[in-house]
């Protein structure tokens, strides 16, 4: 009997870490012989597209984004133009239903199950949780709509769970699956040679609630017991914001050790190069993929406890955890790793075996299917 398909609702106006996940489980599943087909949005950089095409994943497009409860111009521009779509996208999405009659619909993104709420049914429609809902009056109403219309909210860590508990959600209706993905089959770095400069790193989105302000801090009071340590930075950043940390950086006099790369694609052309890299996020950040890149390539990490961190870096055991906008903590915990050469071998170590054991794709494939039944 041939497998019903399965559809993954991910608008991607451009790639983060959830598209990333989403683009890791519709090849896992594709893999094992189900059909899988992506829903997209109109309104894209094309990066994501790309992406899906590269991996044979076929995809459907729809004018489906976001509505915003802020006040600007621009947000409630965007309102009006989805409003005004509104009755397209729900003719579209209902030809795409009878078209393809999916076993199950995994939905990415709140706005667009409030867009498609008509739709829901709680046999077949489920919302991979990928961000800490605030407790909000607000949320709490939506939330409440969503929990009646939905299977089950599947939460990328325990520490979304525990947000979705906050505002209501009763655990017959919560799951944690934690994010998992391909083993780029990387060994464990080599130790870092004498009279070499500490390379530290940080990866992602450049942008506040991530930490940039304290490690720069950070990599001033480095500095001072190893003036050669480099920090060098990958991500998509805002011209304004990078400004900011590049004046900040020439006060503290560091702004000839910071190297800034930009969006880099390949992993391997930034965790082989690192010596340690750094999650310093100041928000609750549910699951950063670059904790669990860096297990993978046998980076130690040292990351803030906040969100879901905890869950994936175990103190002295597989990395080094700091309180969040302590800068003094993570200069103290980059200067262990600097000046311990067997301490950073052994977090490396344990990071690499960790990551394979705990966040591999095959395991996450294997649980969603096992949570779809298909």
């Amino acid at each position: 009997m041939k497998a019903r398909p399965v559809l993954i609702v991910c608008g991607a106006c451009y790639v983060s870490g959830k598209e990333l996940m989403a683009l890791e489980l519709g090849e896992g599943l594709a893999h094992r012989g189900l059909p899988v087909t992506f829903i997209t949005s109109f309104w894209h950089d094309g990066d994501f597209a790309a992406r899906l095409k590269h991996s044979s994943l076929p995809s459907r497009v729809l004018r489906i984004g976001f509505i915003s409860a802020t006040l600007t111009k621009e947000c409630l521009r965007m309102n009006l133009e989805q409003t005004r779509r509104w009755p397209g996208l729900l003719w579209g999405y209902s030809r795409i239903l009878r078209l393809h009659g999916p076993a199950k619909v995994i939905h990415t993104n709140w706005h667009h199950l409030l867009l498609l709420l008509p739709f829901l049914r709680p046999d077949r429609d489920l919302f991979w949780v990928h961000e800490h809902i605030p407790d909000l009056p607000q949320y709490r109403l939506v939330f409440r709509w969503f929990e009646r219309r939905l299977g089950c909210f599947v939460c990328v860590s325990n520490s979304v769970a525990r947000s979705l508990r906050e505002i209501g959600i009763r655990d017959a209706k919560i799951r944690v699956i934690h994010n998992g993905i391909t083993d780029p089959a990387s060994p464990v770095n080599s130790p870092r040679q004498p009279n070499r400069s500490v390379r530290i790193g940080i990866v992602g989105q450049v942008a506040p609630w991530k930490g940039h302000d304290d490690l720069i801090d950070a990599l001033a009071q480095v500095g001072q017991r190893h003036p050669t340590a480099e920090l060098h930075i990958f991500g998509r950043s805002d011209p304004s914001y990078q400004g900011s940390l590049t004046r900040k950086a020439i006060q503290l006099g560091v702004a000839d050790r910071i190297k800034w790369h930009g969006f880099v694609a390949d992993r391997k052309l930034i965790y082989g190069t690192l010596d340690i890299c750094v999650v310093p996020s100041r928000s609750e950040d549910p699951l950063p993929t670059t904790a669990l890149d860096a297990g993978f390539f046998g980076t130690p990490t040292v990351a803030t406890r906040c969100g879901g961190l905890p869950e994936v870096i175990e103190h002295e055991v597989n990395g080094l955890l700091v309180e969040a906008q302590r800068p003094e903590e993570i200069a103290e915990a980059l200067c262990r790793l600097i000046d311990h050469p067997s301490l950073s071998h052994y977090l490396a170590v344990n990071a690499r075996q960790r990551a394979v054991e705990r966040f591999g794709a095959q395991r996450f494939v294997q649980d969603f299917q096992e949570l779809l039944r298909v």
